[in-house]
This record gives C-alpha cells, sequence and structure tokens, in this order.
C-alpha cells in the first residue's frame, strides 16, 4: 500500500508540471536585489543573457505553479514576463499587471547560471 502512495504522488507532481516556451527580448534590464534602482542591461551579446537563454530553453518542460514572492536573486525584465534567478529557483512573474505576479517555479541544479545571479557583484 505504501509503494501505491508513492507511486500516485510522483504521478501527481509529474503531471502538474508545466512545458513553456520562454524566450528573452533581444534587450532584457536585470535588477539586483541588493539595488534594485541599479539596472543593467544585457543583449545577446552579453555571456550571462546567453547562458540564461540556453537554460530557458533546455528547461522549457518541468515548471510549476506558485504564487508569492521570493526573496533574495536577481530579476530580469524581458516583455511580459519577470524573471527571478535565485540560489535555487528560477521563478516566472507576469508583468502585465501594475504588481508582478508569480506564476511558475523550477528548481535549478547547484551551480547552475552563477554568472547572472553574480551579476553586479
Amino acid at each position: 500500500m505504501k509503494k501505491i502512495f508513492i507511486i500516485l504522488s510522483v504521478l501527481a507532481l509529474v503531471s502538474c508540471s508545466k512545458s513553456l516556451d520562454i524566450q528573452l527580448e533581444p534587450e532584457v534590464t536585470v535588477y539586483l536585489s541588493n539595488d534594485s534602482k541599479q539596472k543593467i542591461r544585457l543583449t545577446a551579446k552579453d555571456k550571462e543573457y546567453t547562458n540564461l537563454n540556453e537554460w530557458l530553453r533546455e528547461h522549457s518542460s518541468g515548471w510549476h505553479t506558485t504564487s508569492g514572492r521570493y526573496p533574495g536573486g536577481v530579476y530580469i525584465k524581458s516583455g511580459i514576463y519577470g524573471i527571478q534567478i535565485t540560489k535555487t529557483h528560477v521563478v516566472l512573474y507576469s508583468t502585465t499587471s501594475p504588481q508582478p505576479r508569480s506564476m511558475y517555479i523550477q528548481e535549478i541544479g547547484k551551480g547552475k547560471l552563477t554568472g547572472i545571479r553574480n551579476i553586479g557583484k
């Protein structure tokens, strides 16, 4: 019985994930959590931009719905999306309303996206 519960739990978690095709705008703005007034512009010529765009392409599946706010990291504004990168997660926000609203979250591997997480330091 215990094994069946575990299998059903895993299936429920997997079935709740969503695939998203997120492409960065040609130019994005990065905001730092420790200095929100500082803005850094990135384009396809920047290594951090390229790494994030590649990560988003490789991780188009496995997004889980979420809500609320997450502390720390960097926040990238790209079109109608906001993308927050913390030490452990990438959070996708909708920016179509006056206040950004978190929609989806995905865990990132240890040591991934460190270039963009450390930008401005």
